[in-house]
C-alpha cells in the first residue's frame, strides 16, 4: 500500500506475481471485519530463481506457503477484499478485510468459471469465502519512506539514497527490487532518472506498454528489457509514473526476466479490480 494522500484509492500492482506491488491508499483502508487469529503454521519454502532464471541477485525474496489446506494467506487487494457467504461474487457480502490482514485458509473451491475461492472463519464465528485473486501465499508488510508506504513481501525495507529518492532492498541483497523517485508535480522530469547499478537508458529495449488506471489516476506501465553489468544477466524494468494534484511518483521495479511473466491483461485486471 502506498500512502499518497486521503481519497486517492487503493490499488495493487505486483509485476512479480501475475498481478505486484503498488498499492495506493487513501483513508478507507481500515478493516471492516477481522479473520480469526494468525495464519496456521504450515510448511513453507523460500522462493529461489526459476529454472530459466539467469539473475539470482534480483529474484524476489518471499517465503511461500506450500499449496496445502489449511494454510496461511494474506489479503493484498484494492480497497480490501469482500468476504462472502458463498464462493461467488454474487453471494451476500459478510464483511471486508483490509490489505495485510492475515488469514487461515480452511478450504478451497474452484468453480466452473475457473475462479478459486478460500473459506475462512471470521472473528464472530461465521464462515465466509474470499477470492484467491486478492490474496498472497507469502507474508507482506509495509515498507516506508518519508512520504509513502508500500506493501511488499516481508524483509524488504526502504533506504533513502537522495532527497525524495529511495530504494526497497531485501536484507543482504546486492540489488534493489523497487526504486521510488518523487517530487513536486511541476518539477517532474520527462523520464525517471536511472538509478545507480542499472545500465544507461539508451541500452534499454522497450517492450509493449499498457495504459492503466491506478484508482482514478491514469498511468502507463512501461516495460523494458535490460542487461545487467557483471554477469550479463537479462532483466526487466517495469516503470510506472503516478501523478497526483501536487506531486509525481516514479516507480521502477527490477525483476529477473523469466520471473516477470505478468501479462498485460493480468495487470489491467488487477489494477481495475
Amino acid at each position: 500500500m502506498a500512502l499518497l494522500g486521503v481519497g486517492i484509492g487503493l490499488v495493487v500492482f505486483r509485476p512479480w506475481d501475475h498481478h505486484v506491488a503498488i498499492s495506493l491508499s487513501g483513508s478507507q483502508t481500515s478493516s471492516l471485519g477481522q479473520a480469526i487469529g494468525s495464519p496456521s503454521a504450515g510448511p513453507t519454502k523460500s522462493v529461489t530463481p526459476s529454472a530459466g532464471g539467469k539473475c539470482p541477485d534480483i529474484v524476489v525474496h518471499k517465503t511461500e506457503q506450500l499449496h496445502v489446506i489449511p494454510r496461511g494467506g494474506w489479503v493484498h487487494a484494492s480497497d480490501g477484499v469482500n468476504v462472502r457467504a458463498a464462493p461467488s461474487s454474487s453471494a451476500a457480502r459478510l464483511t471486508t478485510l483490509a490489505t495485510g490482514t492475515a488469514l487461515t485458509l480452511q478450504a478451497e473451491q474452484t468453480n466452473p468459471d475457473g475462479s478459486t475461492w478460500y473459506r475462512i472463519r471470521l472473528s464472530d464465528g461465521r464462515d465466509g469465502w474470499l477470492s484467491s485473486r486478492f490474496t498472497t501465499n507469502y507474508p507482506i508488510s509495509l515498507a516506508s519512506t518519508d512520504s509513502l508506504k508500500i506493501w511488499l513481501p516481508d524483509g524488504y525495507q526502504f533506504h533513502t539514497i537522495a532527497p525524495e529518492n529511495a530504494e526497497a532492498r531485501y536484507a543482504g541483497a546486492p540489488l534493489a527490487l523497487l526504486y521510488v523517485q518523487s517530487g513536486a508535480r511541476d518539477q517532474a522530469p520527462v523520464e525517471a532518472a536511472v538509478p545507480a547499478g542499472l545500465p544507461n537508458r539508451s541500452t534499454w529495449t522497450a517492450r509493449p506498454a499498457e495504459q492503466v488506471l491506478v484508482g482514478d489516476l491514469p498511468a502507463i506501465d512501461h516495460v523494458f528489457g535490460v542487461t545487467l553489468a557483471g554477469g550479463g544477466c537479462p532483466a526487466l524494468v517495469h516503470e510506472v509514473r503516478i501523478t497526483t494534484a501536487t506531486r509525481y511518483y516514479d516507480f521502477l521495479f527490477l525483476l529477473d526476466a523469466p520471473s516477470s511473466h505478468v501479462s498485460h491483461d493480468d495487470v489491467m485486471e488487477a489494477l481495475r479490480s
